[in-house]
């Protein structure tokens, strides 16, 4: 993996800008509109990821579950795999780091359940093994990728690519993307 790094302020945000030109918007929305039909079904929605992507998953998680109010929309069943640090640490000690997400999900989830990984590279074994566990039992695999996507990117049935080789720009923009998705379901939920 060959990562680029930028030299000044104005090249990041110049770099940033490009890269913001080449993201297909319209897999975005459709990912709305998945995550709109899983809280209607009733679903959960577990997301996960390493490194600032797991911080990225605890966001996603509490921008997700913020999109429902008292006394009005259901909020989104949202879990962050990444945020129980002894239960990941447990398994990590116990079992096998590349097993910690993959786990969780044998543990929590059901057929029609949602998994978002959140992975710059798309090529850590614990996000391999996770995914690869939820498209054999049922479960709806999101994939948030940059660099070139991976391995995970031919486990998604939906992958977010950042077209990118920079772990700043993508991890930003994954962030960027939570805060759309929460905006967008928030919006979305307070008509209903």
């Amino acid at each position: 993996m060959n990562r680029s790094m930028c030299q000044s302020a104005k090249d990041y945000f110049d770099t940033m800008s490009c890269v913001l030109g080449a993201i297909d918007y319209d897999v975005i929305d459709a990912l709305v509109d998945m995550l709109l039909k899983a809280q209607h079904d009733n679903r959960q929605i577990f997301v996960f990821g390493n490194g600032g992507s797991a911080s990225t998953s605890g966001h996603f998680g509490l921008e997700f579950v913020m999109t429902g109010e008292a006394g009005g929309p259901k909020a989104l069943r949202v879990h962050s795999l990444s945020d129980n640090v002894g239960l990941l640490t447990a398994l990590s000690n116990d079992i096998s780091f590349d097993d910690i997400f993959r786990y969780q999900l044998a543990a929590y989830a059901v057929p029609g359940d949602v998994a978002i990984a959140i992975t710059g590279s798309g090529n850590s074994p614990n996000i391999l093994s996770a995914c690869e566990w939820a498209k054999a039992n049922g479960v709806t695999v999101v994939a948030l990728t940059g660099f070139d996507g991976g391995k995970v990117k031919d486990l998604a049935d939906v992958q977010v690519h950042i077209p990118s080789n920079n772990y700043g720009i993508i991890e930003d923009l994954h962030m960027s993307i939570g805060h759309i998705i929460g905006q967008r379901l928030h919006h979305l939920l307070a008509k209903t």
